[in-house]
């Protein structure tokens, strides 16, 4: 959690001109045991809307589980991620990135925000299921966490083959078509997860430690955190150095 927040502002900051549009795309290879908790998550999310930016102004669009994409989660074969990872289909969930980091980046075109899972077959089930369920359902705990509860024991299952990796892919562009990207990988879901709360949280007792100014507690967006060039890269330093990071790379075109 957070952690794209802040590739997303370092990828900004190496384009070096306005950010035009915003995509982050994640993906999930099995739960790793974290169980119906997930799986309800998922499952609510797929009744709220995406507060996608469309032409620089937020436009909140009812697409959760739909509009998918395939996407590259490496740049070249020298990558990790291109073997533990690949290609992925992905497709619109709600995460709050997708707003709070475009307008922190004040974008002027579109931003979007996408998942997918591992197997494959998961990805198709929950795109059919969406098409066809009513959306105010997916609100409900009667069926979202029914739902989860009936699904565990089948992920359980498919995670013994799958695993449990976790990947990100940032990209910002400017409006002349410069692209700024960024990957990371992961080998465990879980210890990611845990890790980055973590190191925010041992970031922030370091700021309250070191601070020169008054200290001012409160609650912060990943991306305010990383507003000022030195604390971003600390805080980049300190999310991908983690036991079990595998990949972690930008890409200026």
């Amino acid at each position: 959690p957070g952690l794209s927040n802040v590739l997303a502002v370092e990828c900004a900051a190496r384009l070096r001109q306005p950010v035009h549009n915003l995509a982050f795309s994640y993906f999930t290879a099995g739960l790793g045991g974290s169980g119906t908790v997930n799986l309800a998550i998922t499952n609510f999310g797929f009744g709220d809307k995406v507060m996608n930016y469309r032409g620089g102004k937020l436009s909140p669009e009812m697409i959760a589980g739909l509009d998918t994409q395939d996407v590259d989660f490496f740049f070249d074969s020298s990558d990790t991620s291109f073997s533990q990872v690949g290609r992925r289909q992905v497709w619109a969930w709600p995460f709050p990135e997708v707003f709070t980091v475009a307008r922190e980046l004040n974008i002027t075109g579109d931003s979007t925000v996408k998942m997918g899972t591992a197997p494959g077959v998961w990805n198709t089930i929950l795109s059919t299921m969406v098409a066809v369920v009513p959306r105010e359902w997916w609100g409900q705990e009667w069926f979202s966490l029914g739902l989860a509860k009936f699904s565990e024991p089948l992920v359980a299952f498919t995670d013994k083959f799958t695993g449990e990796t976790h990947a990100i892919r940032v990209d910002v562009s400017s409006k002349d078509g410069a692209m700024v990207s960024a990957v990371h990988g992961h080998e465990s879901f879980r210890r990611c997860v845990g890790q980055s709360v973590a190191e925010f949280s041992l970031e922030l007792l370091c700021r309250k430690e070191k601070c020169l100014e008054p200290w001012k507690p409160g609650v912060y967006l990943p991306e305010e955190l990383a507003s000022e060039p030195n604390k971003r890269s600390q805080l980049i330093s300190r999310l991908t150095i983690t036991p079990g990071t595998f990949t972690i790379r930008f890409l200026e075109e």
